[in-house]
């Protein structure tokens, strides 16, 4: 099996400004969050290019920011994998909603939510019905990447019944606006 660095070696020149990128990692957390919610996947970001150079923005355990992606593929156990997921849309319409998704979190700080995502994984795994209180300062990375998945029209109409959606998400309501690349 091909190992994380290798494939992202293979598949770099095809990852482009605005492509969504989702991770399955091997880690404590990723592995809590992939039982719960009975996916693959537990991480997703949106990919930009900036002078060639690509970079990651995401929410995670330091809170919203932007990373190179090469950094953060490295930082992945060598069994970890991803997926991209490449709009379908024009490039006028991705830089417009990558230009808002990069917007909303300057000049201010927005953390990792990490209780209401942990609420919302038990509702997953046990059929409770926790509540789930969303704000502008808090996000996990799936919340973070949904408004720029809908504004691209990368998910079905379902997608928007979700109180929060999670990495697998991105596959389970996939519209046919995507293009996959592995």
């Amino acid at each position: 099996m091909e190992n994380i660095t290798d494939k992202y070696k293979r598949v770099r020149q095809y990852i482009k400004d605005g492509d969504i990128i989702l991770f399955h990692g091997k880690g404590i957390v990723a592995s809590i969050i992939q039982n719960c919610d009975s996916s693959y996947f537990n991480h997703v970001g949106v990919v930009f290019e900036k002078l060639g150079a690509l970079y990651i923005v995401d929410a995670n355990e330091n809170g919203v920011q932007a990373d190179r992606l090469s950094f953060r593929i490295n930082k992945y156990s060598p069994k970890g994998d991803f997926t991209i997921l490449k709009p379908t849309a024009t490039s006028e319409e991705i830089q417009i909603a990558l230009t808002k998704i990069l917007k909303r979190s300057d000049g201010k700080t927005i953390k990792y939510d990490f209780w209401n995502g942990f609420k919302e994984l038990m509702n997953r795994k046990f059929g409770w019905k926790l509540k789930v209180d969303l704000d502008e300062s808090h996000d996990i990375c799936s919340d973070y990447v949904s408004t720029y998945q809908v504004e691209l029209k990368m998910v079905t109409d379902e997608f928007l019944k979700l109180r929060i959606a999670f990495p697998q998400d991105s596959m389970r309501y996939m519209s046919e606006n995507v293009i996959v690349i592995n």
